[in-house]
């Protein structure tokens, strides 16, 4: 994990949206080898879903950054979404965090970004 950068994405899963525009900005982040660490909350989850991004575009930046950057996802919102890990797509290798890993995570973070609505 990278201790400098962390992106968090909370938006609605939309062409753009935030949501979208995050994607974009943490694969250009990847390919410029600075590698932030991904963790999807609230509305932002469901796009992990298979087949969840209403354009391939959305998906292949998505599974850039899951391939390069790796993805997180917040255990809480996995619960209130009545969500599973088997219930995301598996080609993005999704991890589940706690609130509290999170919070050391950002405590040891130069820069947070959060991409919410």
């Amino acid at each position: 994990m990278n201790d400098e950068t962390t992106f968090i994405f909370r938006s609605k899963v939309e062409p753009g949206s935030r949501f979208w525009e995050g994607l974009r900005l943490s694969a250009a982040f990847v390919g410029m080898d600075h590698i932030p660490t991904i963790v999807f909350m609230d509305a932002a989850v469901s796009g992990l879903k298979p087949n969840a991004l209403p354009l391939r575009q959305l998906w292949e930046y998505l599974k850039v950054t899951a391939d390069l950057a790796g993805i997180n996802v917040l255990d809480t919102d996995m619960k209130e979404a009545n969500l599973t890990l088997a219930d995301l797509d598996p080609q993005l290798n999704v991890k589940m965090i706690t609130i509290d890993e999170l919070a050391e995570r950002l405590s040891e973070n130069r820069v947070a970004a959060i991409f919410l609505e």
